[in-house]
């Protein structure tokens, strides 16, 4: 049991810092060899570009971290660990095969009795790296080590893979301010968490249906919703959270603004909203400051850019 603890302590801490850090590759290691017995152990990525391995953090003697960088691959045994996609130790080779730079480079003058590779594998299938692991002993020979390293497998690769997988969209439904729910390619709205606006719908998505994704800010009374949609399968993620006024403006100057984008006369705002074309005059001198813009035409485009919208009762 205190291997498997140690296994899900490491892969937490994987998840939160990965091994790209400074230290944390070392950190890493350090955990590795509470779940794997062993005297020596190295982490290492591969790169494609070099053709060679890259020791991320080790506590092999340095001669020997050399071979795992720039021999290993080369090794005809080096197939076996990276074909199979699980670890592999000296005990899986065939007594007449265990031979060759491995064996005489580095398990035979070490003295080591067991050792272990893992290949790590991309989610999509790229080579990234590897763990290496030797024990003066028969340690190694535990097969619920092999288990625990072999469902660590895909954290450690994710940790040293140079491309950064994309975070979902629904991540943010984590965060305590952000709801959500999904729009499937028939219409049906099914909700991904309890505060969801569903009738938002009419709003968001006619606007999102031709990009894979758009953040648009709705003004609903005294309230504005950053309403982000995302495709995702045949179907449309819509998250939303209250959030500031953008630019540090008013609800007002909000209505104004979206009338401005809406081609509208100062005399044509002032019916809209109930006051005069003087008092739409201040409010877009205050918008064109406040964002930065030089005139209406700037300031419409800035509007179609926030995807403003009025939420009428």
């Amino acid at each position: 049991m205190s291997g498997l603890r140690a296994a899900r302590d490491l892969r937490a801490f994987l998840r939160r810092h990965g091994s790209r850090t400074p230290g944390s590759a070392t950190a890493v290691v350090q955990a590795l060899q509470t779940i794997v017995p062993s005297d020596c152990l190295a982490l290492s990525s591969w790169d494609p570009a070099a053709r060679r391995h890259r020791t991320l953090a080790s506590t092999y003697p340095t001669a020997l971290t050399s071979f795992f960088d720039h021999e290993w691959h080369r090794d005809p045994l080096f197939l076996l660990p990276r074909r199979r996609r699980e670890p592999v130790r000296i005990r899986d080779v065939a007594v007449a095969e265990r031979r060759g730079a491995v064996f005489d480079r580095l398990i035979t003058p070490s003295g080591f009795r067991a050792g272990m590779t893992q290949c790590l594998f991309a989610a999509d299938g790229r080579y990234v790296g590897m763990i290496n692991a030797n024990a003066l002993d028969d340690r190694l020979d535990d097969d619920d080590v092999v288990h625990l390293v072999d469902l660590l497998s895909a954290d450690l690769a994710a940790s040293i893979d140079p491309v950064v997988a994309p975070v979902s969209p629904t991540a943010r439904l984590a965060d305590g301010e952000t709801e959500g729910f999904l729009v499937a390619a028939d219409g049906t709205v099914r909700l991904l968490s309890p505060g969801a606006r569903p009738d938002l719908v009419d709003a968001v998505l006619p606007c999102a249906a031709d990009v894979p994704a758009v953040t648009r800010h709705l003004v609903e009374g005294a309230d504005v919703l950053a309403v982000d949609t995302t495709r995702s399968g045949a179907g449309t993620v819509v998250l939303h959270r209250y959030v500031p006024p953008p630019a540090g403006l008013t609800i007002r100057e909000l209505h104004v603004l979206a009338a401005v984008a809406d081609g509208l006369s100062n005399a044509e705002i002032g019916r809209r909203c109930g006051i005069s074309a003087r008092t739409v005059g201040s409010h877009v001198e205050h918008i064109l400051r406040k964002t930065g813009t030089r005139n209406r035409a700037e300031a419409a485009a800035r509007a179609v850019g926030l995807g403003l919208t009025i939420v009428r009762p």
